[in-house]
Protein backbone atom coordinates (compact mmCIF):
# COMPACT_ATOMS: atom_id res chain seq x y z
CA UNK A 1 0.00 0.00 0.00
CA UNK A 2 1.15 3.78 -0.76
CA UNK A 3 2.57 5.85 2.26
CA UNK A 4 -0.44 7.97 1.99
CA UNK A 5 -2.77 5.10 2.23
CA UNK A 6 -1.73 3.71 5.32
CA UNK A 7 -1.59 7.65 6.43
CA UNK A 8 -5.61 7.65 6.20
CA UNK A 9 -6.45 4.65 7.21
CA UNK A 10 -3.92 5.12 10.56
CA UNK A 11 -5.27 8.28 10.90
CA UNK A 12 -9.06 7.05 10.69
CA UNK A 13 -8.11 3.70 12.59
CA UNK A 14 -6.34 6.28 15.82
CA UNK A 15 -9.46 8.45 15.79
CA UNK A 16 -11.94 5.04 16.52
CA UNK A 17 -9.76 3.73 18.46
CA UNK A 18 -9.05 7.03 20.62
CA UNK A 19 -13.04 7.81 20.65
CA UNK A 20 -13.97 4.50 21.52
CA UNK A 21 -11.23 3.94 24.40
CA UNK A 22 -9.96 7.26 25.22
CA UNK A 23 -6.51 5.76 25.35
CA UNK A 24 -3.41 7.75 24.45
CA UNK A 25 -1.37 5.24 24.90
CA UNK A 26 -2.96 2.38 23.03
CA UNK A 27 -3.81 5.23 19.98
CA UNK A 28 -0.10 6.19 20.09
CA UNK A 29 0.86 2.71 19.87
CA UNK A 30 -1.27 2.66 17.11
CA UNK A 31 0.08 5.29 14.84
CA UNK A 32 3.15 3.73 15.56
CA UNK A 33 2.51 0.02 14.23
CA UNK A 34 -0.20 1.52 11.63
CA UNK A 35 2.12 3.98 10.25
CA UNK A 36 5.43 4.33 11.53
CA UNK A 37 6.66 0.93 10.95
CA UNK A 38 7.26 1.91 7.14
CA UNK A 39 10.64 3.28 9.25
CA UNK A 40 12.56 0.31 8.11
CA UNK A 41 12.43 1.17 4.54
CA UNK A 42 14.01 3.81 5.00
CA UNK A 43 16.75 1.62 6.88
CA UNK A 44 17.10 -0.71 4.28
CA UNK A 45 17.82 2.13 1.78
CA UNK A 46 20.51 3.28 3.50
CA UNK A 47 21.98 0.45 4.85
CA UNK A 48 21.67 -2.53 2.73
CA UNK A 49 20.78 -0.42 -0.37
CA UNK A 50 23.62 2.17 0.74
CA UNK A 51 21.73 5.03 -0.98
CA UNK A 52 22.48 8.19 0.25
CA UNK A 53 19.97 10.62 -2.13
CA UNK A 54 17.58 11.33 1.28
CA UNK A 55 15.28 13.35 -0.55
CA UNK A 56 11.37 11.96 -0.15
CA UNK A 57 10.79 11.78 -4.02
CA UNK A 58 13.80 10.60 -4.75
CA UNK A 59 13.27 7.62 -1.94
CA UNK A 60 9.60 6.82 -3.56
CA UNK A 61 10.92 6.67 -6.67
CA UNK A 62 13.59 4.01 -6.05
CA UNK A 63 10.86 2.00 -4.04
CA UNK A 64 8.21 2.58 -6.28
CA UNK A 65 10.35 1.97 -9.90
CA UNK A 66 11.50 -1.53 -8.38
CA UNK A 67 15.13 -0.40 -8.14
CA UNK A 68 15.21 -1.89 -4.47
CA UNK A 69 18.20 -4.63 -4.21
CA UNK A 70 17.64 -5.76 -0.32
CA UNK A 71 14.25 -5.94 1.41
CA UNK A 72 15.61 -6.96 5.10
CA UNK A 73 12.55 -4.90 6.36
CA UNK A 74 13.04 -5.82 10.22
CA UNK A 75 9.68 -4.26 11.44
CA UNK A 76 7.52 -6.05 8.15
CA UNK A 77 7.18 -9.81 9.43
CA UNK A 78 4.44 -12.52 10.80
CA UNK A 79 7.58 -13.17 13.35
CA UNK A 80 7.73 -9.81 15.10
CA UNK A 81 3.59 -9.47 15.18
CA UNK A 82 3.88 -12.58 16.87
CA UNK A 83 6.36 -11.88 19.15
CA UNK A 84 5.00 -8.57 20.15
CA UNK A 85 1.46 -9.75 20.41
CA UNK A 86 3.15 -12.19 23.37
CA UNK A 87 5.16 -9.56 24.72
CA UNK A 88 2.33 -7.16 25.04
CA UNK A 89 -0.39 -10.04 26.45
CA UNK A 90 2.75 -10.49 29.33
CA UNK A 91 3.00 -7.19 30.00
CA UNK A 92 -0.23 -5.79 29.14
CA UNK A 93 0.99 -2.36 28.14
CA UNK A 94 -1.68 -0.29 25.64
CA UNK A 95 1.06 1.62 23.44
CA UNK A 96 2.83 -2.52 22.48
CA UNK A 97 -1.29 -3.51 21.88
CA UNK A 98 -1.53 -0.42 20.21
CA UNK A 99 1.38 -1.45 17.71
CA UNK A 100 0.42 -4.58 17.74
CA UNK A 101 -3.02 -3.83 16.67
CA UNK A 102 -1.30 -1.42 13.60
CA UNK A 103 0.87 -4.22 12.86
CA UNK A 104 -2.23 -5.87 12.26
CA UNK A 105 -4.02 -3.35 9.97
CA UNK A 106 -0.63 -2.67 8.07
CA UNK A 107 0.68 -5.65 7.36
CA UNK A 108 -2.74 -6.85 5.59
CA UNK A 109 -2.89 -4.00 3.46
CA UNK A 110 0.60 -4.59 2.55
CA UNK A 111 -0.34 -7.89 1.34
CA UNK A 112 -3.54 -7.54 -0.75
CA UNK A 113 -2.45 -3.88 -2.16
CA UNK A 114 1.46 -4.68 -3.05
CA UNK A 115 0.62 -8.01 -4.17
CA UNK A 116 -1.58 -6.70 -7.09
CA UNK A 117 1.99 -5.87 -8.25
CA UNK A 118 3.74 -9.02 -7.87
CA UNK A 119 2.56 -12.33 -9.89
CA UNK A 120 1.61 -14.95 -6.81
CA UNK A 121 0.99 -12.29 -4.63
CA UNK A 122 2.85 -11.18 -1.23
CA UNK A 123 1.48 -13.39 1.39
CA UNK A 124 4.91 -14.99 1.88
CA UNK A 125 7.12 -12.18 1.18
CA UNK A 126 5.61 -10.75 4.96
CA UNK A 127 7.81 -13.61 6.81
CA UNK A 128 11.07 -12.57 7.77
CA UNK A 129 12.33 -16.44 7.32
CA UNK A 130 11.29 -16.40 3.64
CA UNK A 131 13.14 -13.06 3.06
CA UNK A 132 16.21 -14.74 5.20
CA UNK A 133 15.86 -17.51 2.93
CA UNK A 134 16.30 -15.32 -0.08
CA UNK A 135 18.87 -13.45 1.01
CA UNK A 136 17.10 -10.64 1.70
CA UNK A 137 17.03 -10.08 -2.02
CA UNK A 138 14.35 -8.13 -3.58
CA UNK A 139 14.47 -9.52 -7.35
CA UNK A 140 13.18 -12.83 -5.32
CA UNK A 141 10.51 -11.20 -5.15
CA UNK A 142 9.54 -8.40 -7.53
CA UNK A 143 9.69 -7.87 -11.44
CA UNK A 144 10.85 -4.57 -11.67
CA UNK A 145 10.21 -4.81 -15.33
CA UNK A 146 6.31 -5.14 -14.34
CA UNK A 147 6.26 -1.38 -12.62
CA UNK A 148 5.30 1.77 -14.46
CA UNK A 149 8.02 4.65 -14.03
CA UNK A 150 7.02 7.55 -11.62
CA UNK A 151 5.59 10.70 -13.22
CA UNK A 152 3.83 12.54 -11.40
CA UNK A 153 4.44 15.12 -8.34
CA UNK A 154 5.89 13.27 -5.32
CA UNK A 155 2.12 13.75 -3.32
CA UNK A 156 0.29 11.76 -5.87
CA UNK A 157 2.69 8.94 -5.94
CA UNK A 158 2.69 9.01 -2.12
CA UNK A 159 -0.93 8.66 -2.21
CA UNK A 160 -1.25 6.85 -5.36
CA UNK A 161 2.21 4.27 -4.56
CA UNK A 162 3.51 1.61 -7.33
CA UNK A 163 1.66 1.32 -10.45
CA UNK A 164 1.55 -1.56 -13.17
CA UNK A 165 3.02 -0.69 -16.83
CA UNK A 166 0.32 -0.61 -18.61
CA UNK A 167 0.09 -3.64 -21.01
CA UNK A 168 -2.19 -6.17 -23.09
CA UNK A 169 -5.59 -6.70 -20.76
CA UNK A 170 -5.72 -10.20 -18.40
CA UNK A 171 -7.57 -12.72 -21.30
CA UNK A 172 -10.79 -13.74 -20.51
CA UNK A 173 -12.05 -16.64 -18.95
CA UNK A 174 -13.69 -19.28 -20.47
CA UNK A 175 -17.52 -18.72 -19.22
CA UNK A 176 -18.37 -21.33 -16.38
CA UNK A 177 -20.82 -24.24 -17.80
CA UNK A 178 -24.52 -23.27 -18.23
CA UNK A 179 -26.84 -25.39 -15.53
CA UNK A 180 -28.42 -28.18 -16.91
CA UNK A 181 -32.61 -27.00 -16.81
CA UNK A 182 -34.31 -27.42 -13.52
CA UNK A 183 -30.98 -27.58 -11.61
CA UNK A 184 -29.63 -24.48 -8.93
CA UNK A 185 -26.28 -23.71 -7.89
CA UNK A 186 -25.41 -24.37 -4.93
Amino acid sequence: MSPGGHLVTTALACGAVYAATGSAPLTAGLAAGGFLIDVDHVIDYVAFDRRRDLRPAAFLRYYFEGRVRYTVLLLHSYELAVLLALLAWATQWPWLWGWVLGMALHLPLDVVFNGRLVPGGLVGFYSFACRWRAGFRADRFWDRERLAPLDASFWVNFFRGAQLKAGPPEPLRAPAAPLAPGRLAH
